[in-house]
């Protein structure tokens, strides 16, 4: 007797794709959260080979790298310094007028330095969790931006008491492991061109040994986001995005603010801004990440903790400072 061999019907097939979807709806979830996971372990760990550059760093010079050059802005910072303690001597080798001016030589963002080291992205100071390589153009263009950032204390980028020294209810500016652009008299400032026999004053490296609350009580790096577009967060070749304060919390909804040079303000995925620095607002970058929840940090002693949005703001601010004699530990966090 022969035999018929009956296929599928529409509603059968129908009814597997439906099933299919259904299971993939539910996988999807759980794969993105793992691949997150795996993300954010990542990021820390890039952090803590960052630290350890630092503390090889230090076994050489005895100091921190300078948190700005000393002319300010736009002629090396820490991220160069950092460069042979994390297995890119070469690059080091290639950047010209570290520490320089305009009088002494180029800027990060002119030839040969474009060429050969600004324009180049750093693995270990990039988070998989970004969006780096953006289609939207940035600006200046070539130039790379990272996630990595080092610590300028508890209120500003002027690191002076927040909002001015005036007023009763003020941050104190508590000392931070990075100088930055300390000494400016007009808060739009971040450059001098002393020369000859009055050398620049910014950036002054910080020894270990000044850190009076403890290396393992106070920050050294955490994270920002690379800005999308016209957007100069993370753009940290230049002094303006080399480091963050914790005068706001972790992925605040205050805006970091942004002085002589460029952000979109809450555009392409870009968290909020203001581009005009004044007295009661200085200049700030607040730490941030794309990581659900909270920010990745590393202490001056190397480990790293994931530290929630949440987090007490004053618990936040007193782990940034160096000699703030605060009280605090990771059960605070």
């Amino acid at each position: 007797m022969r035999m018929v061999r009956r296929g599928f019907t529409l509603i059968e097939l129908l009814v597997v794709i439906a099933i299919i979807a259904v299971l993939i709806g539910l996988l999807l979830p759980a794969v993105q959260k793992i691949r997150e996971a795996a993300n954010r372990m990542k990021c820390g760990n890039n952090l803590k080979q960052v630290a350890l550059g630092m503390h090889s760093y230090n076994d050489v010079y005895h100091t921190l790298p300078s948190g700005v050059g000393p002319h300010g802005c736009c002629w090396g910072n820490w991220q160069v310094l950092i460069l042979p303690y994390i297995e890119q001597e070469s690059l080091y080798r290639l950047y010209h007028n570290y520490g320089g001016n305009d009088d002494s030589g180029p800027r990060y963002g002119a030839s040969p330095n474009i060429d050969n080291v600004t324009s180049k992205r750093i693995p270990i100071l990039t988070c998989p969790s970004d969006i780096p390589n953006a289609p939207i153009p940035s600006t200046p263009p070539k130039i790379t931006n990272h996630n990595v950032v080092v610590n300028y204390g508890n209120t500003n980028f002027f690191q002076t008491d927040q909002p001015n020294n005036n007023d009763p209810n003020r941050t104190i500016f508590r000392g931070a492991p990075f100088n930055c652009y300390t000494g400016v008299a007009n808060h739009w400032d971040d450059w001098d061109q002393i020369t000859g026999n009055k050398p620049g004053h910014m950036g002054k490296p910080v020894p270990f040994g000044d850190i009076a609350d403890g290396l393992s009580n106070t920050f050294l790096l955490s994270e920002v986001v690379q800005g999308q577009g016209d957007d100069l967060r993370g753009f940290s070749w230049w002094g303006g995005a080399s480091g963050f304060v914790t005068y706001i919390s972790p992925n605040s909804n205050e805006p970091d603010v942004v002085e002589g040079g460029y952000c979109e303000n809450l555009k392409y995925g870009n968290p909020p801004c203001v581009s005009n620095s004044t007295d009661a607002q200085p200049r700030r970058m607040g730490a941030r990440s794309r990581h659900p929840g909270g920010v990745n940090a590393a202490m001056c002693d190397g480990h790293v903790l994931f530290i929630k949005n949440e987090i007490n703001i004053f618990v936040w601010r007193a782990l940034s400072t160096s000699k703030g004699g605060e009280s605090v530990s990771e059960n605070d966090i």
